[in-house]
Parts: structure tokens; C-alpha cells; sequence
């Protein structure tokens, strides 16, 4: 049985799953195609399914008591979309998990992987591995949110994940940084004079 192309991504990002495994996991699968602003899960439905993203981008977000969104999180190509919390659970979502541009997913029902991790010990370090990741990003967020100003939160995108700042548009940004779009443009226009300082000061 011969795999799709794209299952080389994941190979390379998981090499401790063999081949036959992928072909396993394969059997499970189905590809979805996700338009621009359709959900993968929607607040108040359960989590069933897990997928990796193929293309395209997704923000997991909900909205506050007075309306405003709140971005908690960002997925890229080569990404997983998930929800443990509300599978673990058996309870609704509190987030949204949403396509930000037509987008298309690798989509695995998560009961029917679960019989798997008993039998195959490298999809249950998968899996393992993915709660870590989870766990990390969250606690990174969290950190970020501590910081006390939008400048001080838009220079640590800056410095530690400028993919952000280079894929998602400005209000976005500013919603997954909990500020408002036009504190977040103050805070862009300072660090852009400082540079320009920086570069005057560097001239001959």
C-alpha cells in the first residue's frame, strides 16, 4: 500500500511510527477541505475527531463577557487541530477552532485511534508527544499574557516567533495578545522608531 505524498511530512516529524503504522493510522483517515472562516469544532460540541493540517491556518479563539474575541492559539501547516480537554471530558468546547483561509486537514477520529495506543507504543508517544506541545504553548501564551504592556508582548513575538507576526494579520495578532488593534499598531510604530534610532546611531 502506497501512501499519499504528504505523509512524508509526517514521517519526517514522527520517525519513531514505521511505515506500516502510517499505513494503519491511513485507514482511519480521511482528507477534508476546511473554507476560509468554517469551523473544525464549534463552542458547545464535543471534540471527536483530531486532524493535521495540510494547508492553511486556524486560530482557536472564544469570545469574552463583553463580545470581544480572544485568540488563544494559532495552527499552521504541519500542525495538529485537537481539543483534549473536551474529548478527555465527554463536554462541550469552550473554543472555536477556526480556518483563518481555505485550508485542507487530515482528519482522524480520535475513538477509533484510542484501541491503537495499546497495541502500537509509538503512536501512544505521539500522542504523548502532542499533549507536551499543547501543554508548552499554553503555558507560553500564559507567560505572554503576564507581561504588562502590548509593547513588551509584540517584542517577544518579535523575538521568539516572528512567524506569527509575519502570517497573521494585525488584529488578529492584537486579539491573541489580548490588546486592542490600535495599542498593538503604538506598540509596532515604537519598535519600528527604535530601530530606525538603532540604524542612525550605526552610520559612519
Amino acid at each position: 500500500m502506497t501512501l499519499p505524498p504528504y505523509y512524508q511530512r509526517l514521517i519526517e516529524r514522527y520517525p519513531q511510527v514505521s511505515l506500516e503504522e502510517w499505513q494503519l493510522l491511513d485507514q482511519l483517515a480521511t482528507v477534508r477541505y476546511i473554507r476560509k472562516g468554517e469551523h473544525f469544532l464549534r463552542v458547545g460540541t464535543v471534540a471527536r475527531n483530531a486532524a493535521f493540517v495540510l494547508s492553511g491556518q486556524f486560530k482557536y479563539s472564544f469570545h469574552a463577557e463583553d463580545g470581544a474575541e480572544k485568540i488563544m492559539k494559532f495552527s499552521f501547516a504541519d500542525d495538529f487541530l485537537t481539543n483534549c480537554v473536551s474529548f478527555n471530558n465527554n463536554k462541550p468546547s469552550y473554543q472555536n477552532i477556526t480556518a483563518l483561509e481555505d485550508s485542507v486537514i487530515l482528519r482522524f477520529n480520535i475513538k477509533k485511534l484510542q484501541p491503537l495506543y495499546d497495541l502500537h507504543l509509538s503512536i501512544l508517544h505521539v500522542n504523548i508527544q502532542l499533549y507536551q506541545d499543547i501543554m508548552q504553548q499554553q503555558a507560553e501564551h500564559q507567560y505572554i499574557l503576564s507581561l504588562k504592556s502590548p509593547l513588551e508582548r509584540y517584542k517577544f513575538l518579535l523575538k521568539h516567533r516572528p512567524m506569527l507576526i509575519q502570517k497573521i494579520s494585525l488584529t488578529n495578532i492584537s486579539r491573541y495578545l489580548f490588546t486592542s488593534r490600535e495599542a498593538l499598531s503604538r506598540a509596532r510604530l515604537l519598535v519600528a522608531e527604535d530601530l530606525d534610532n538603532q540604524n542612525a546611531w550605526g552610520c559612519p
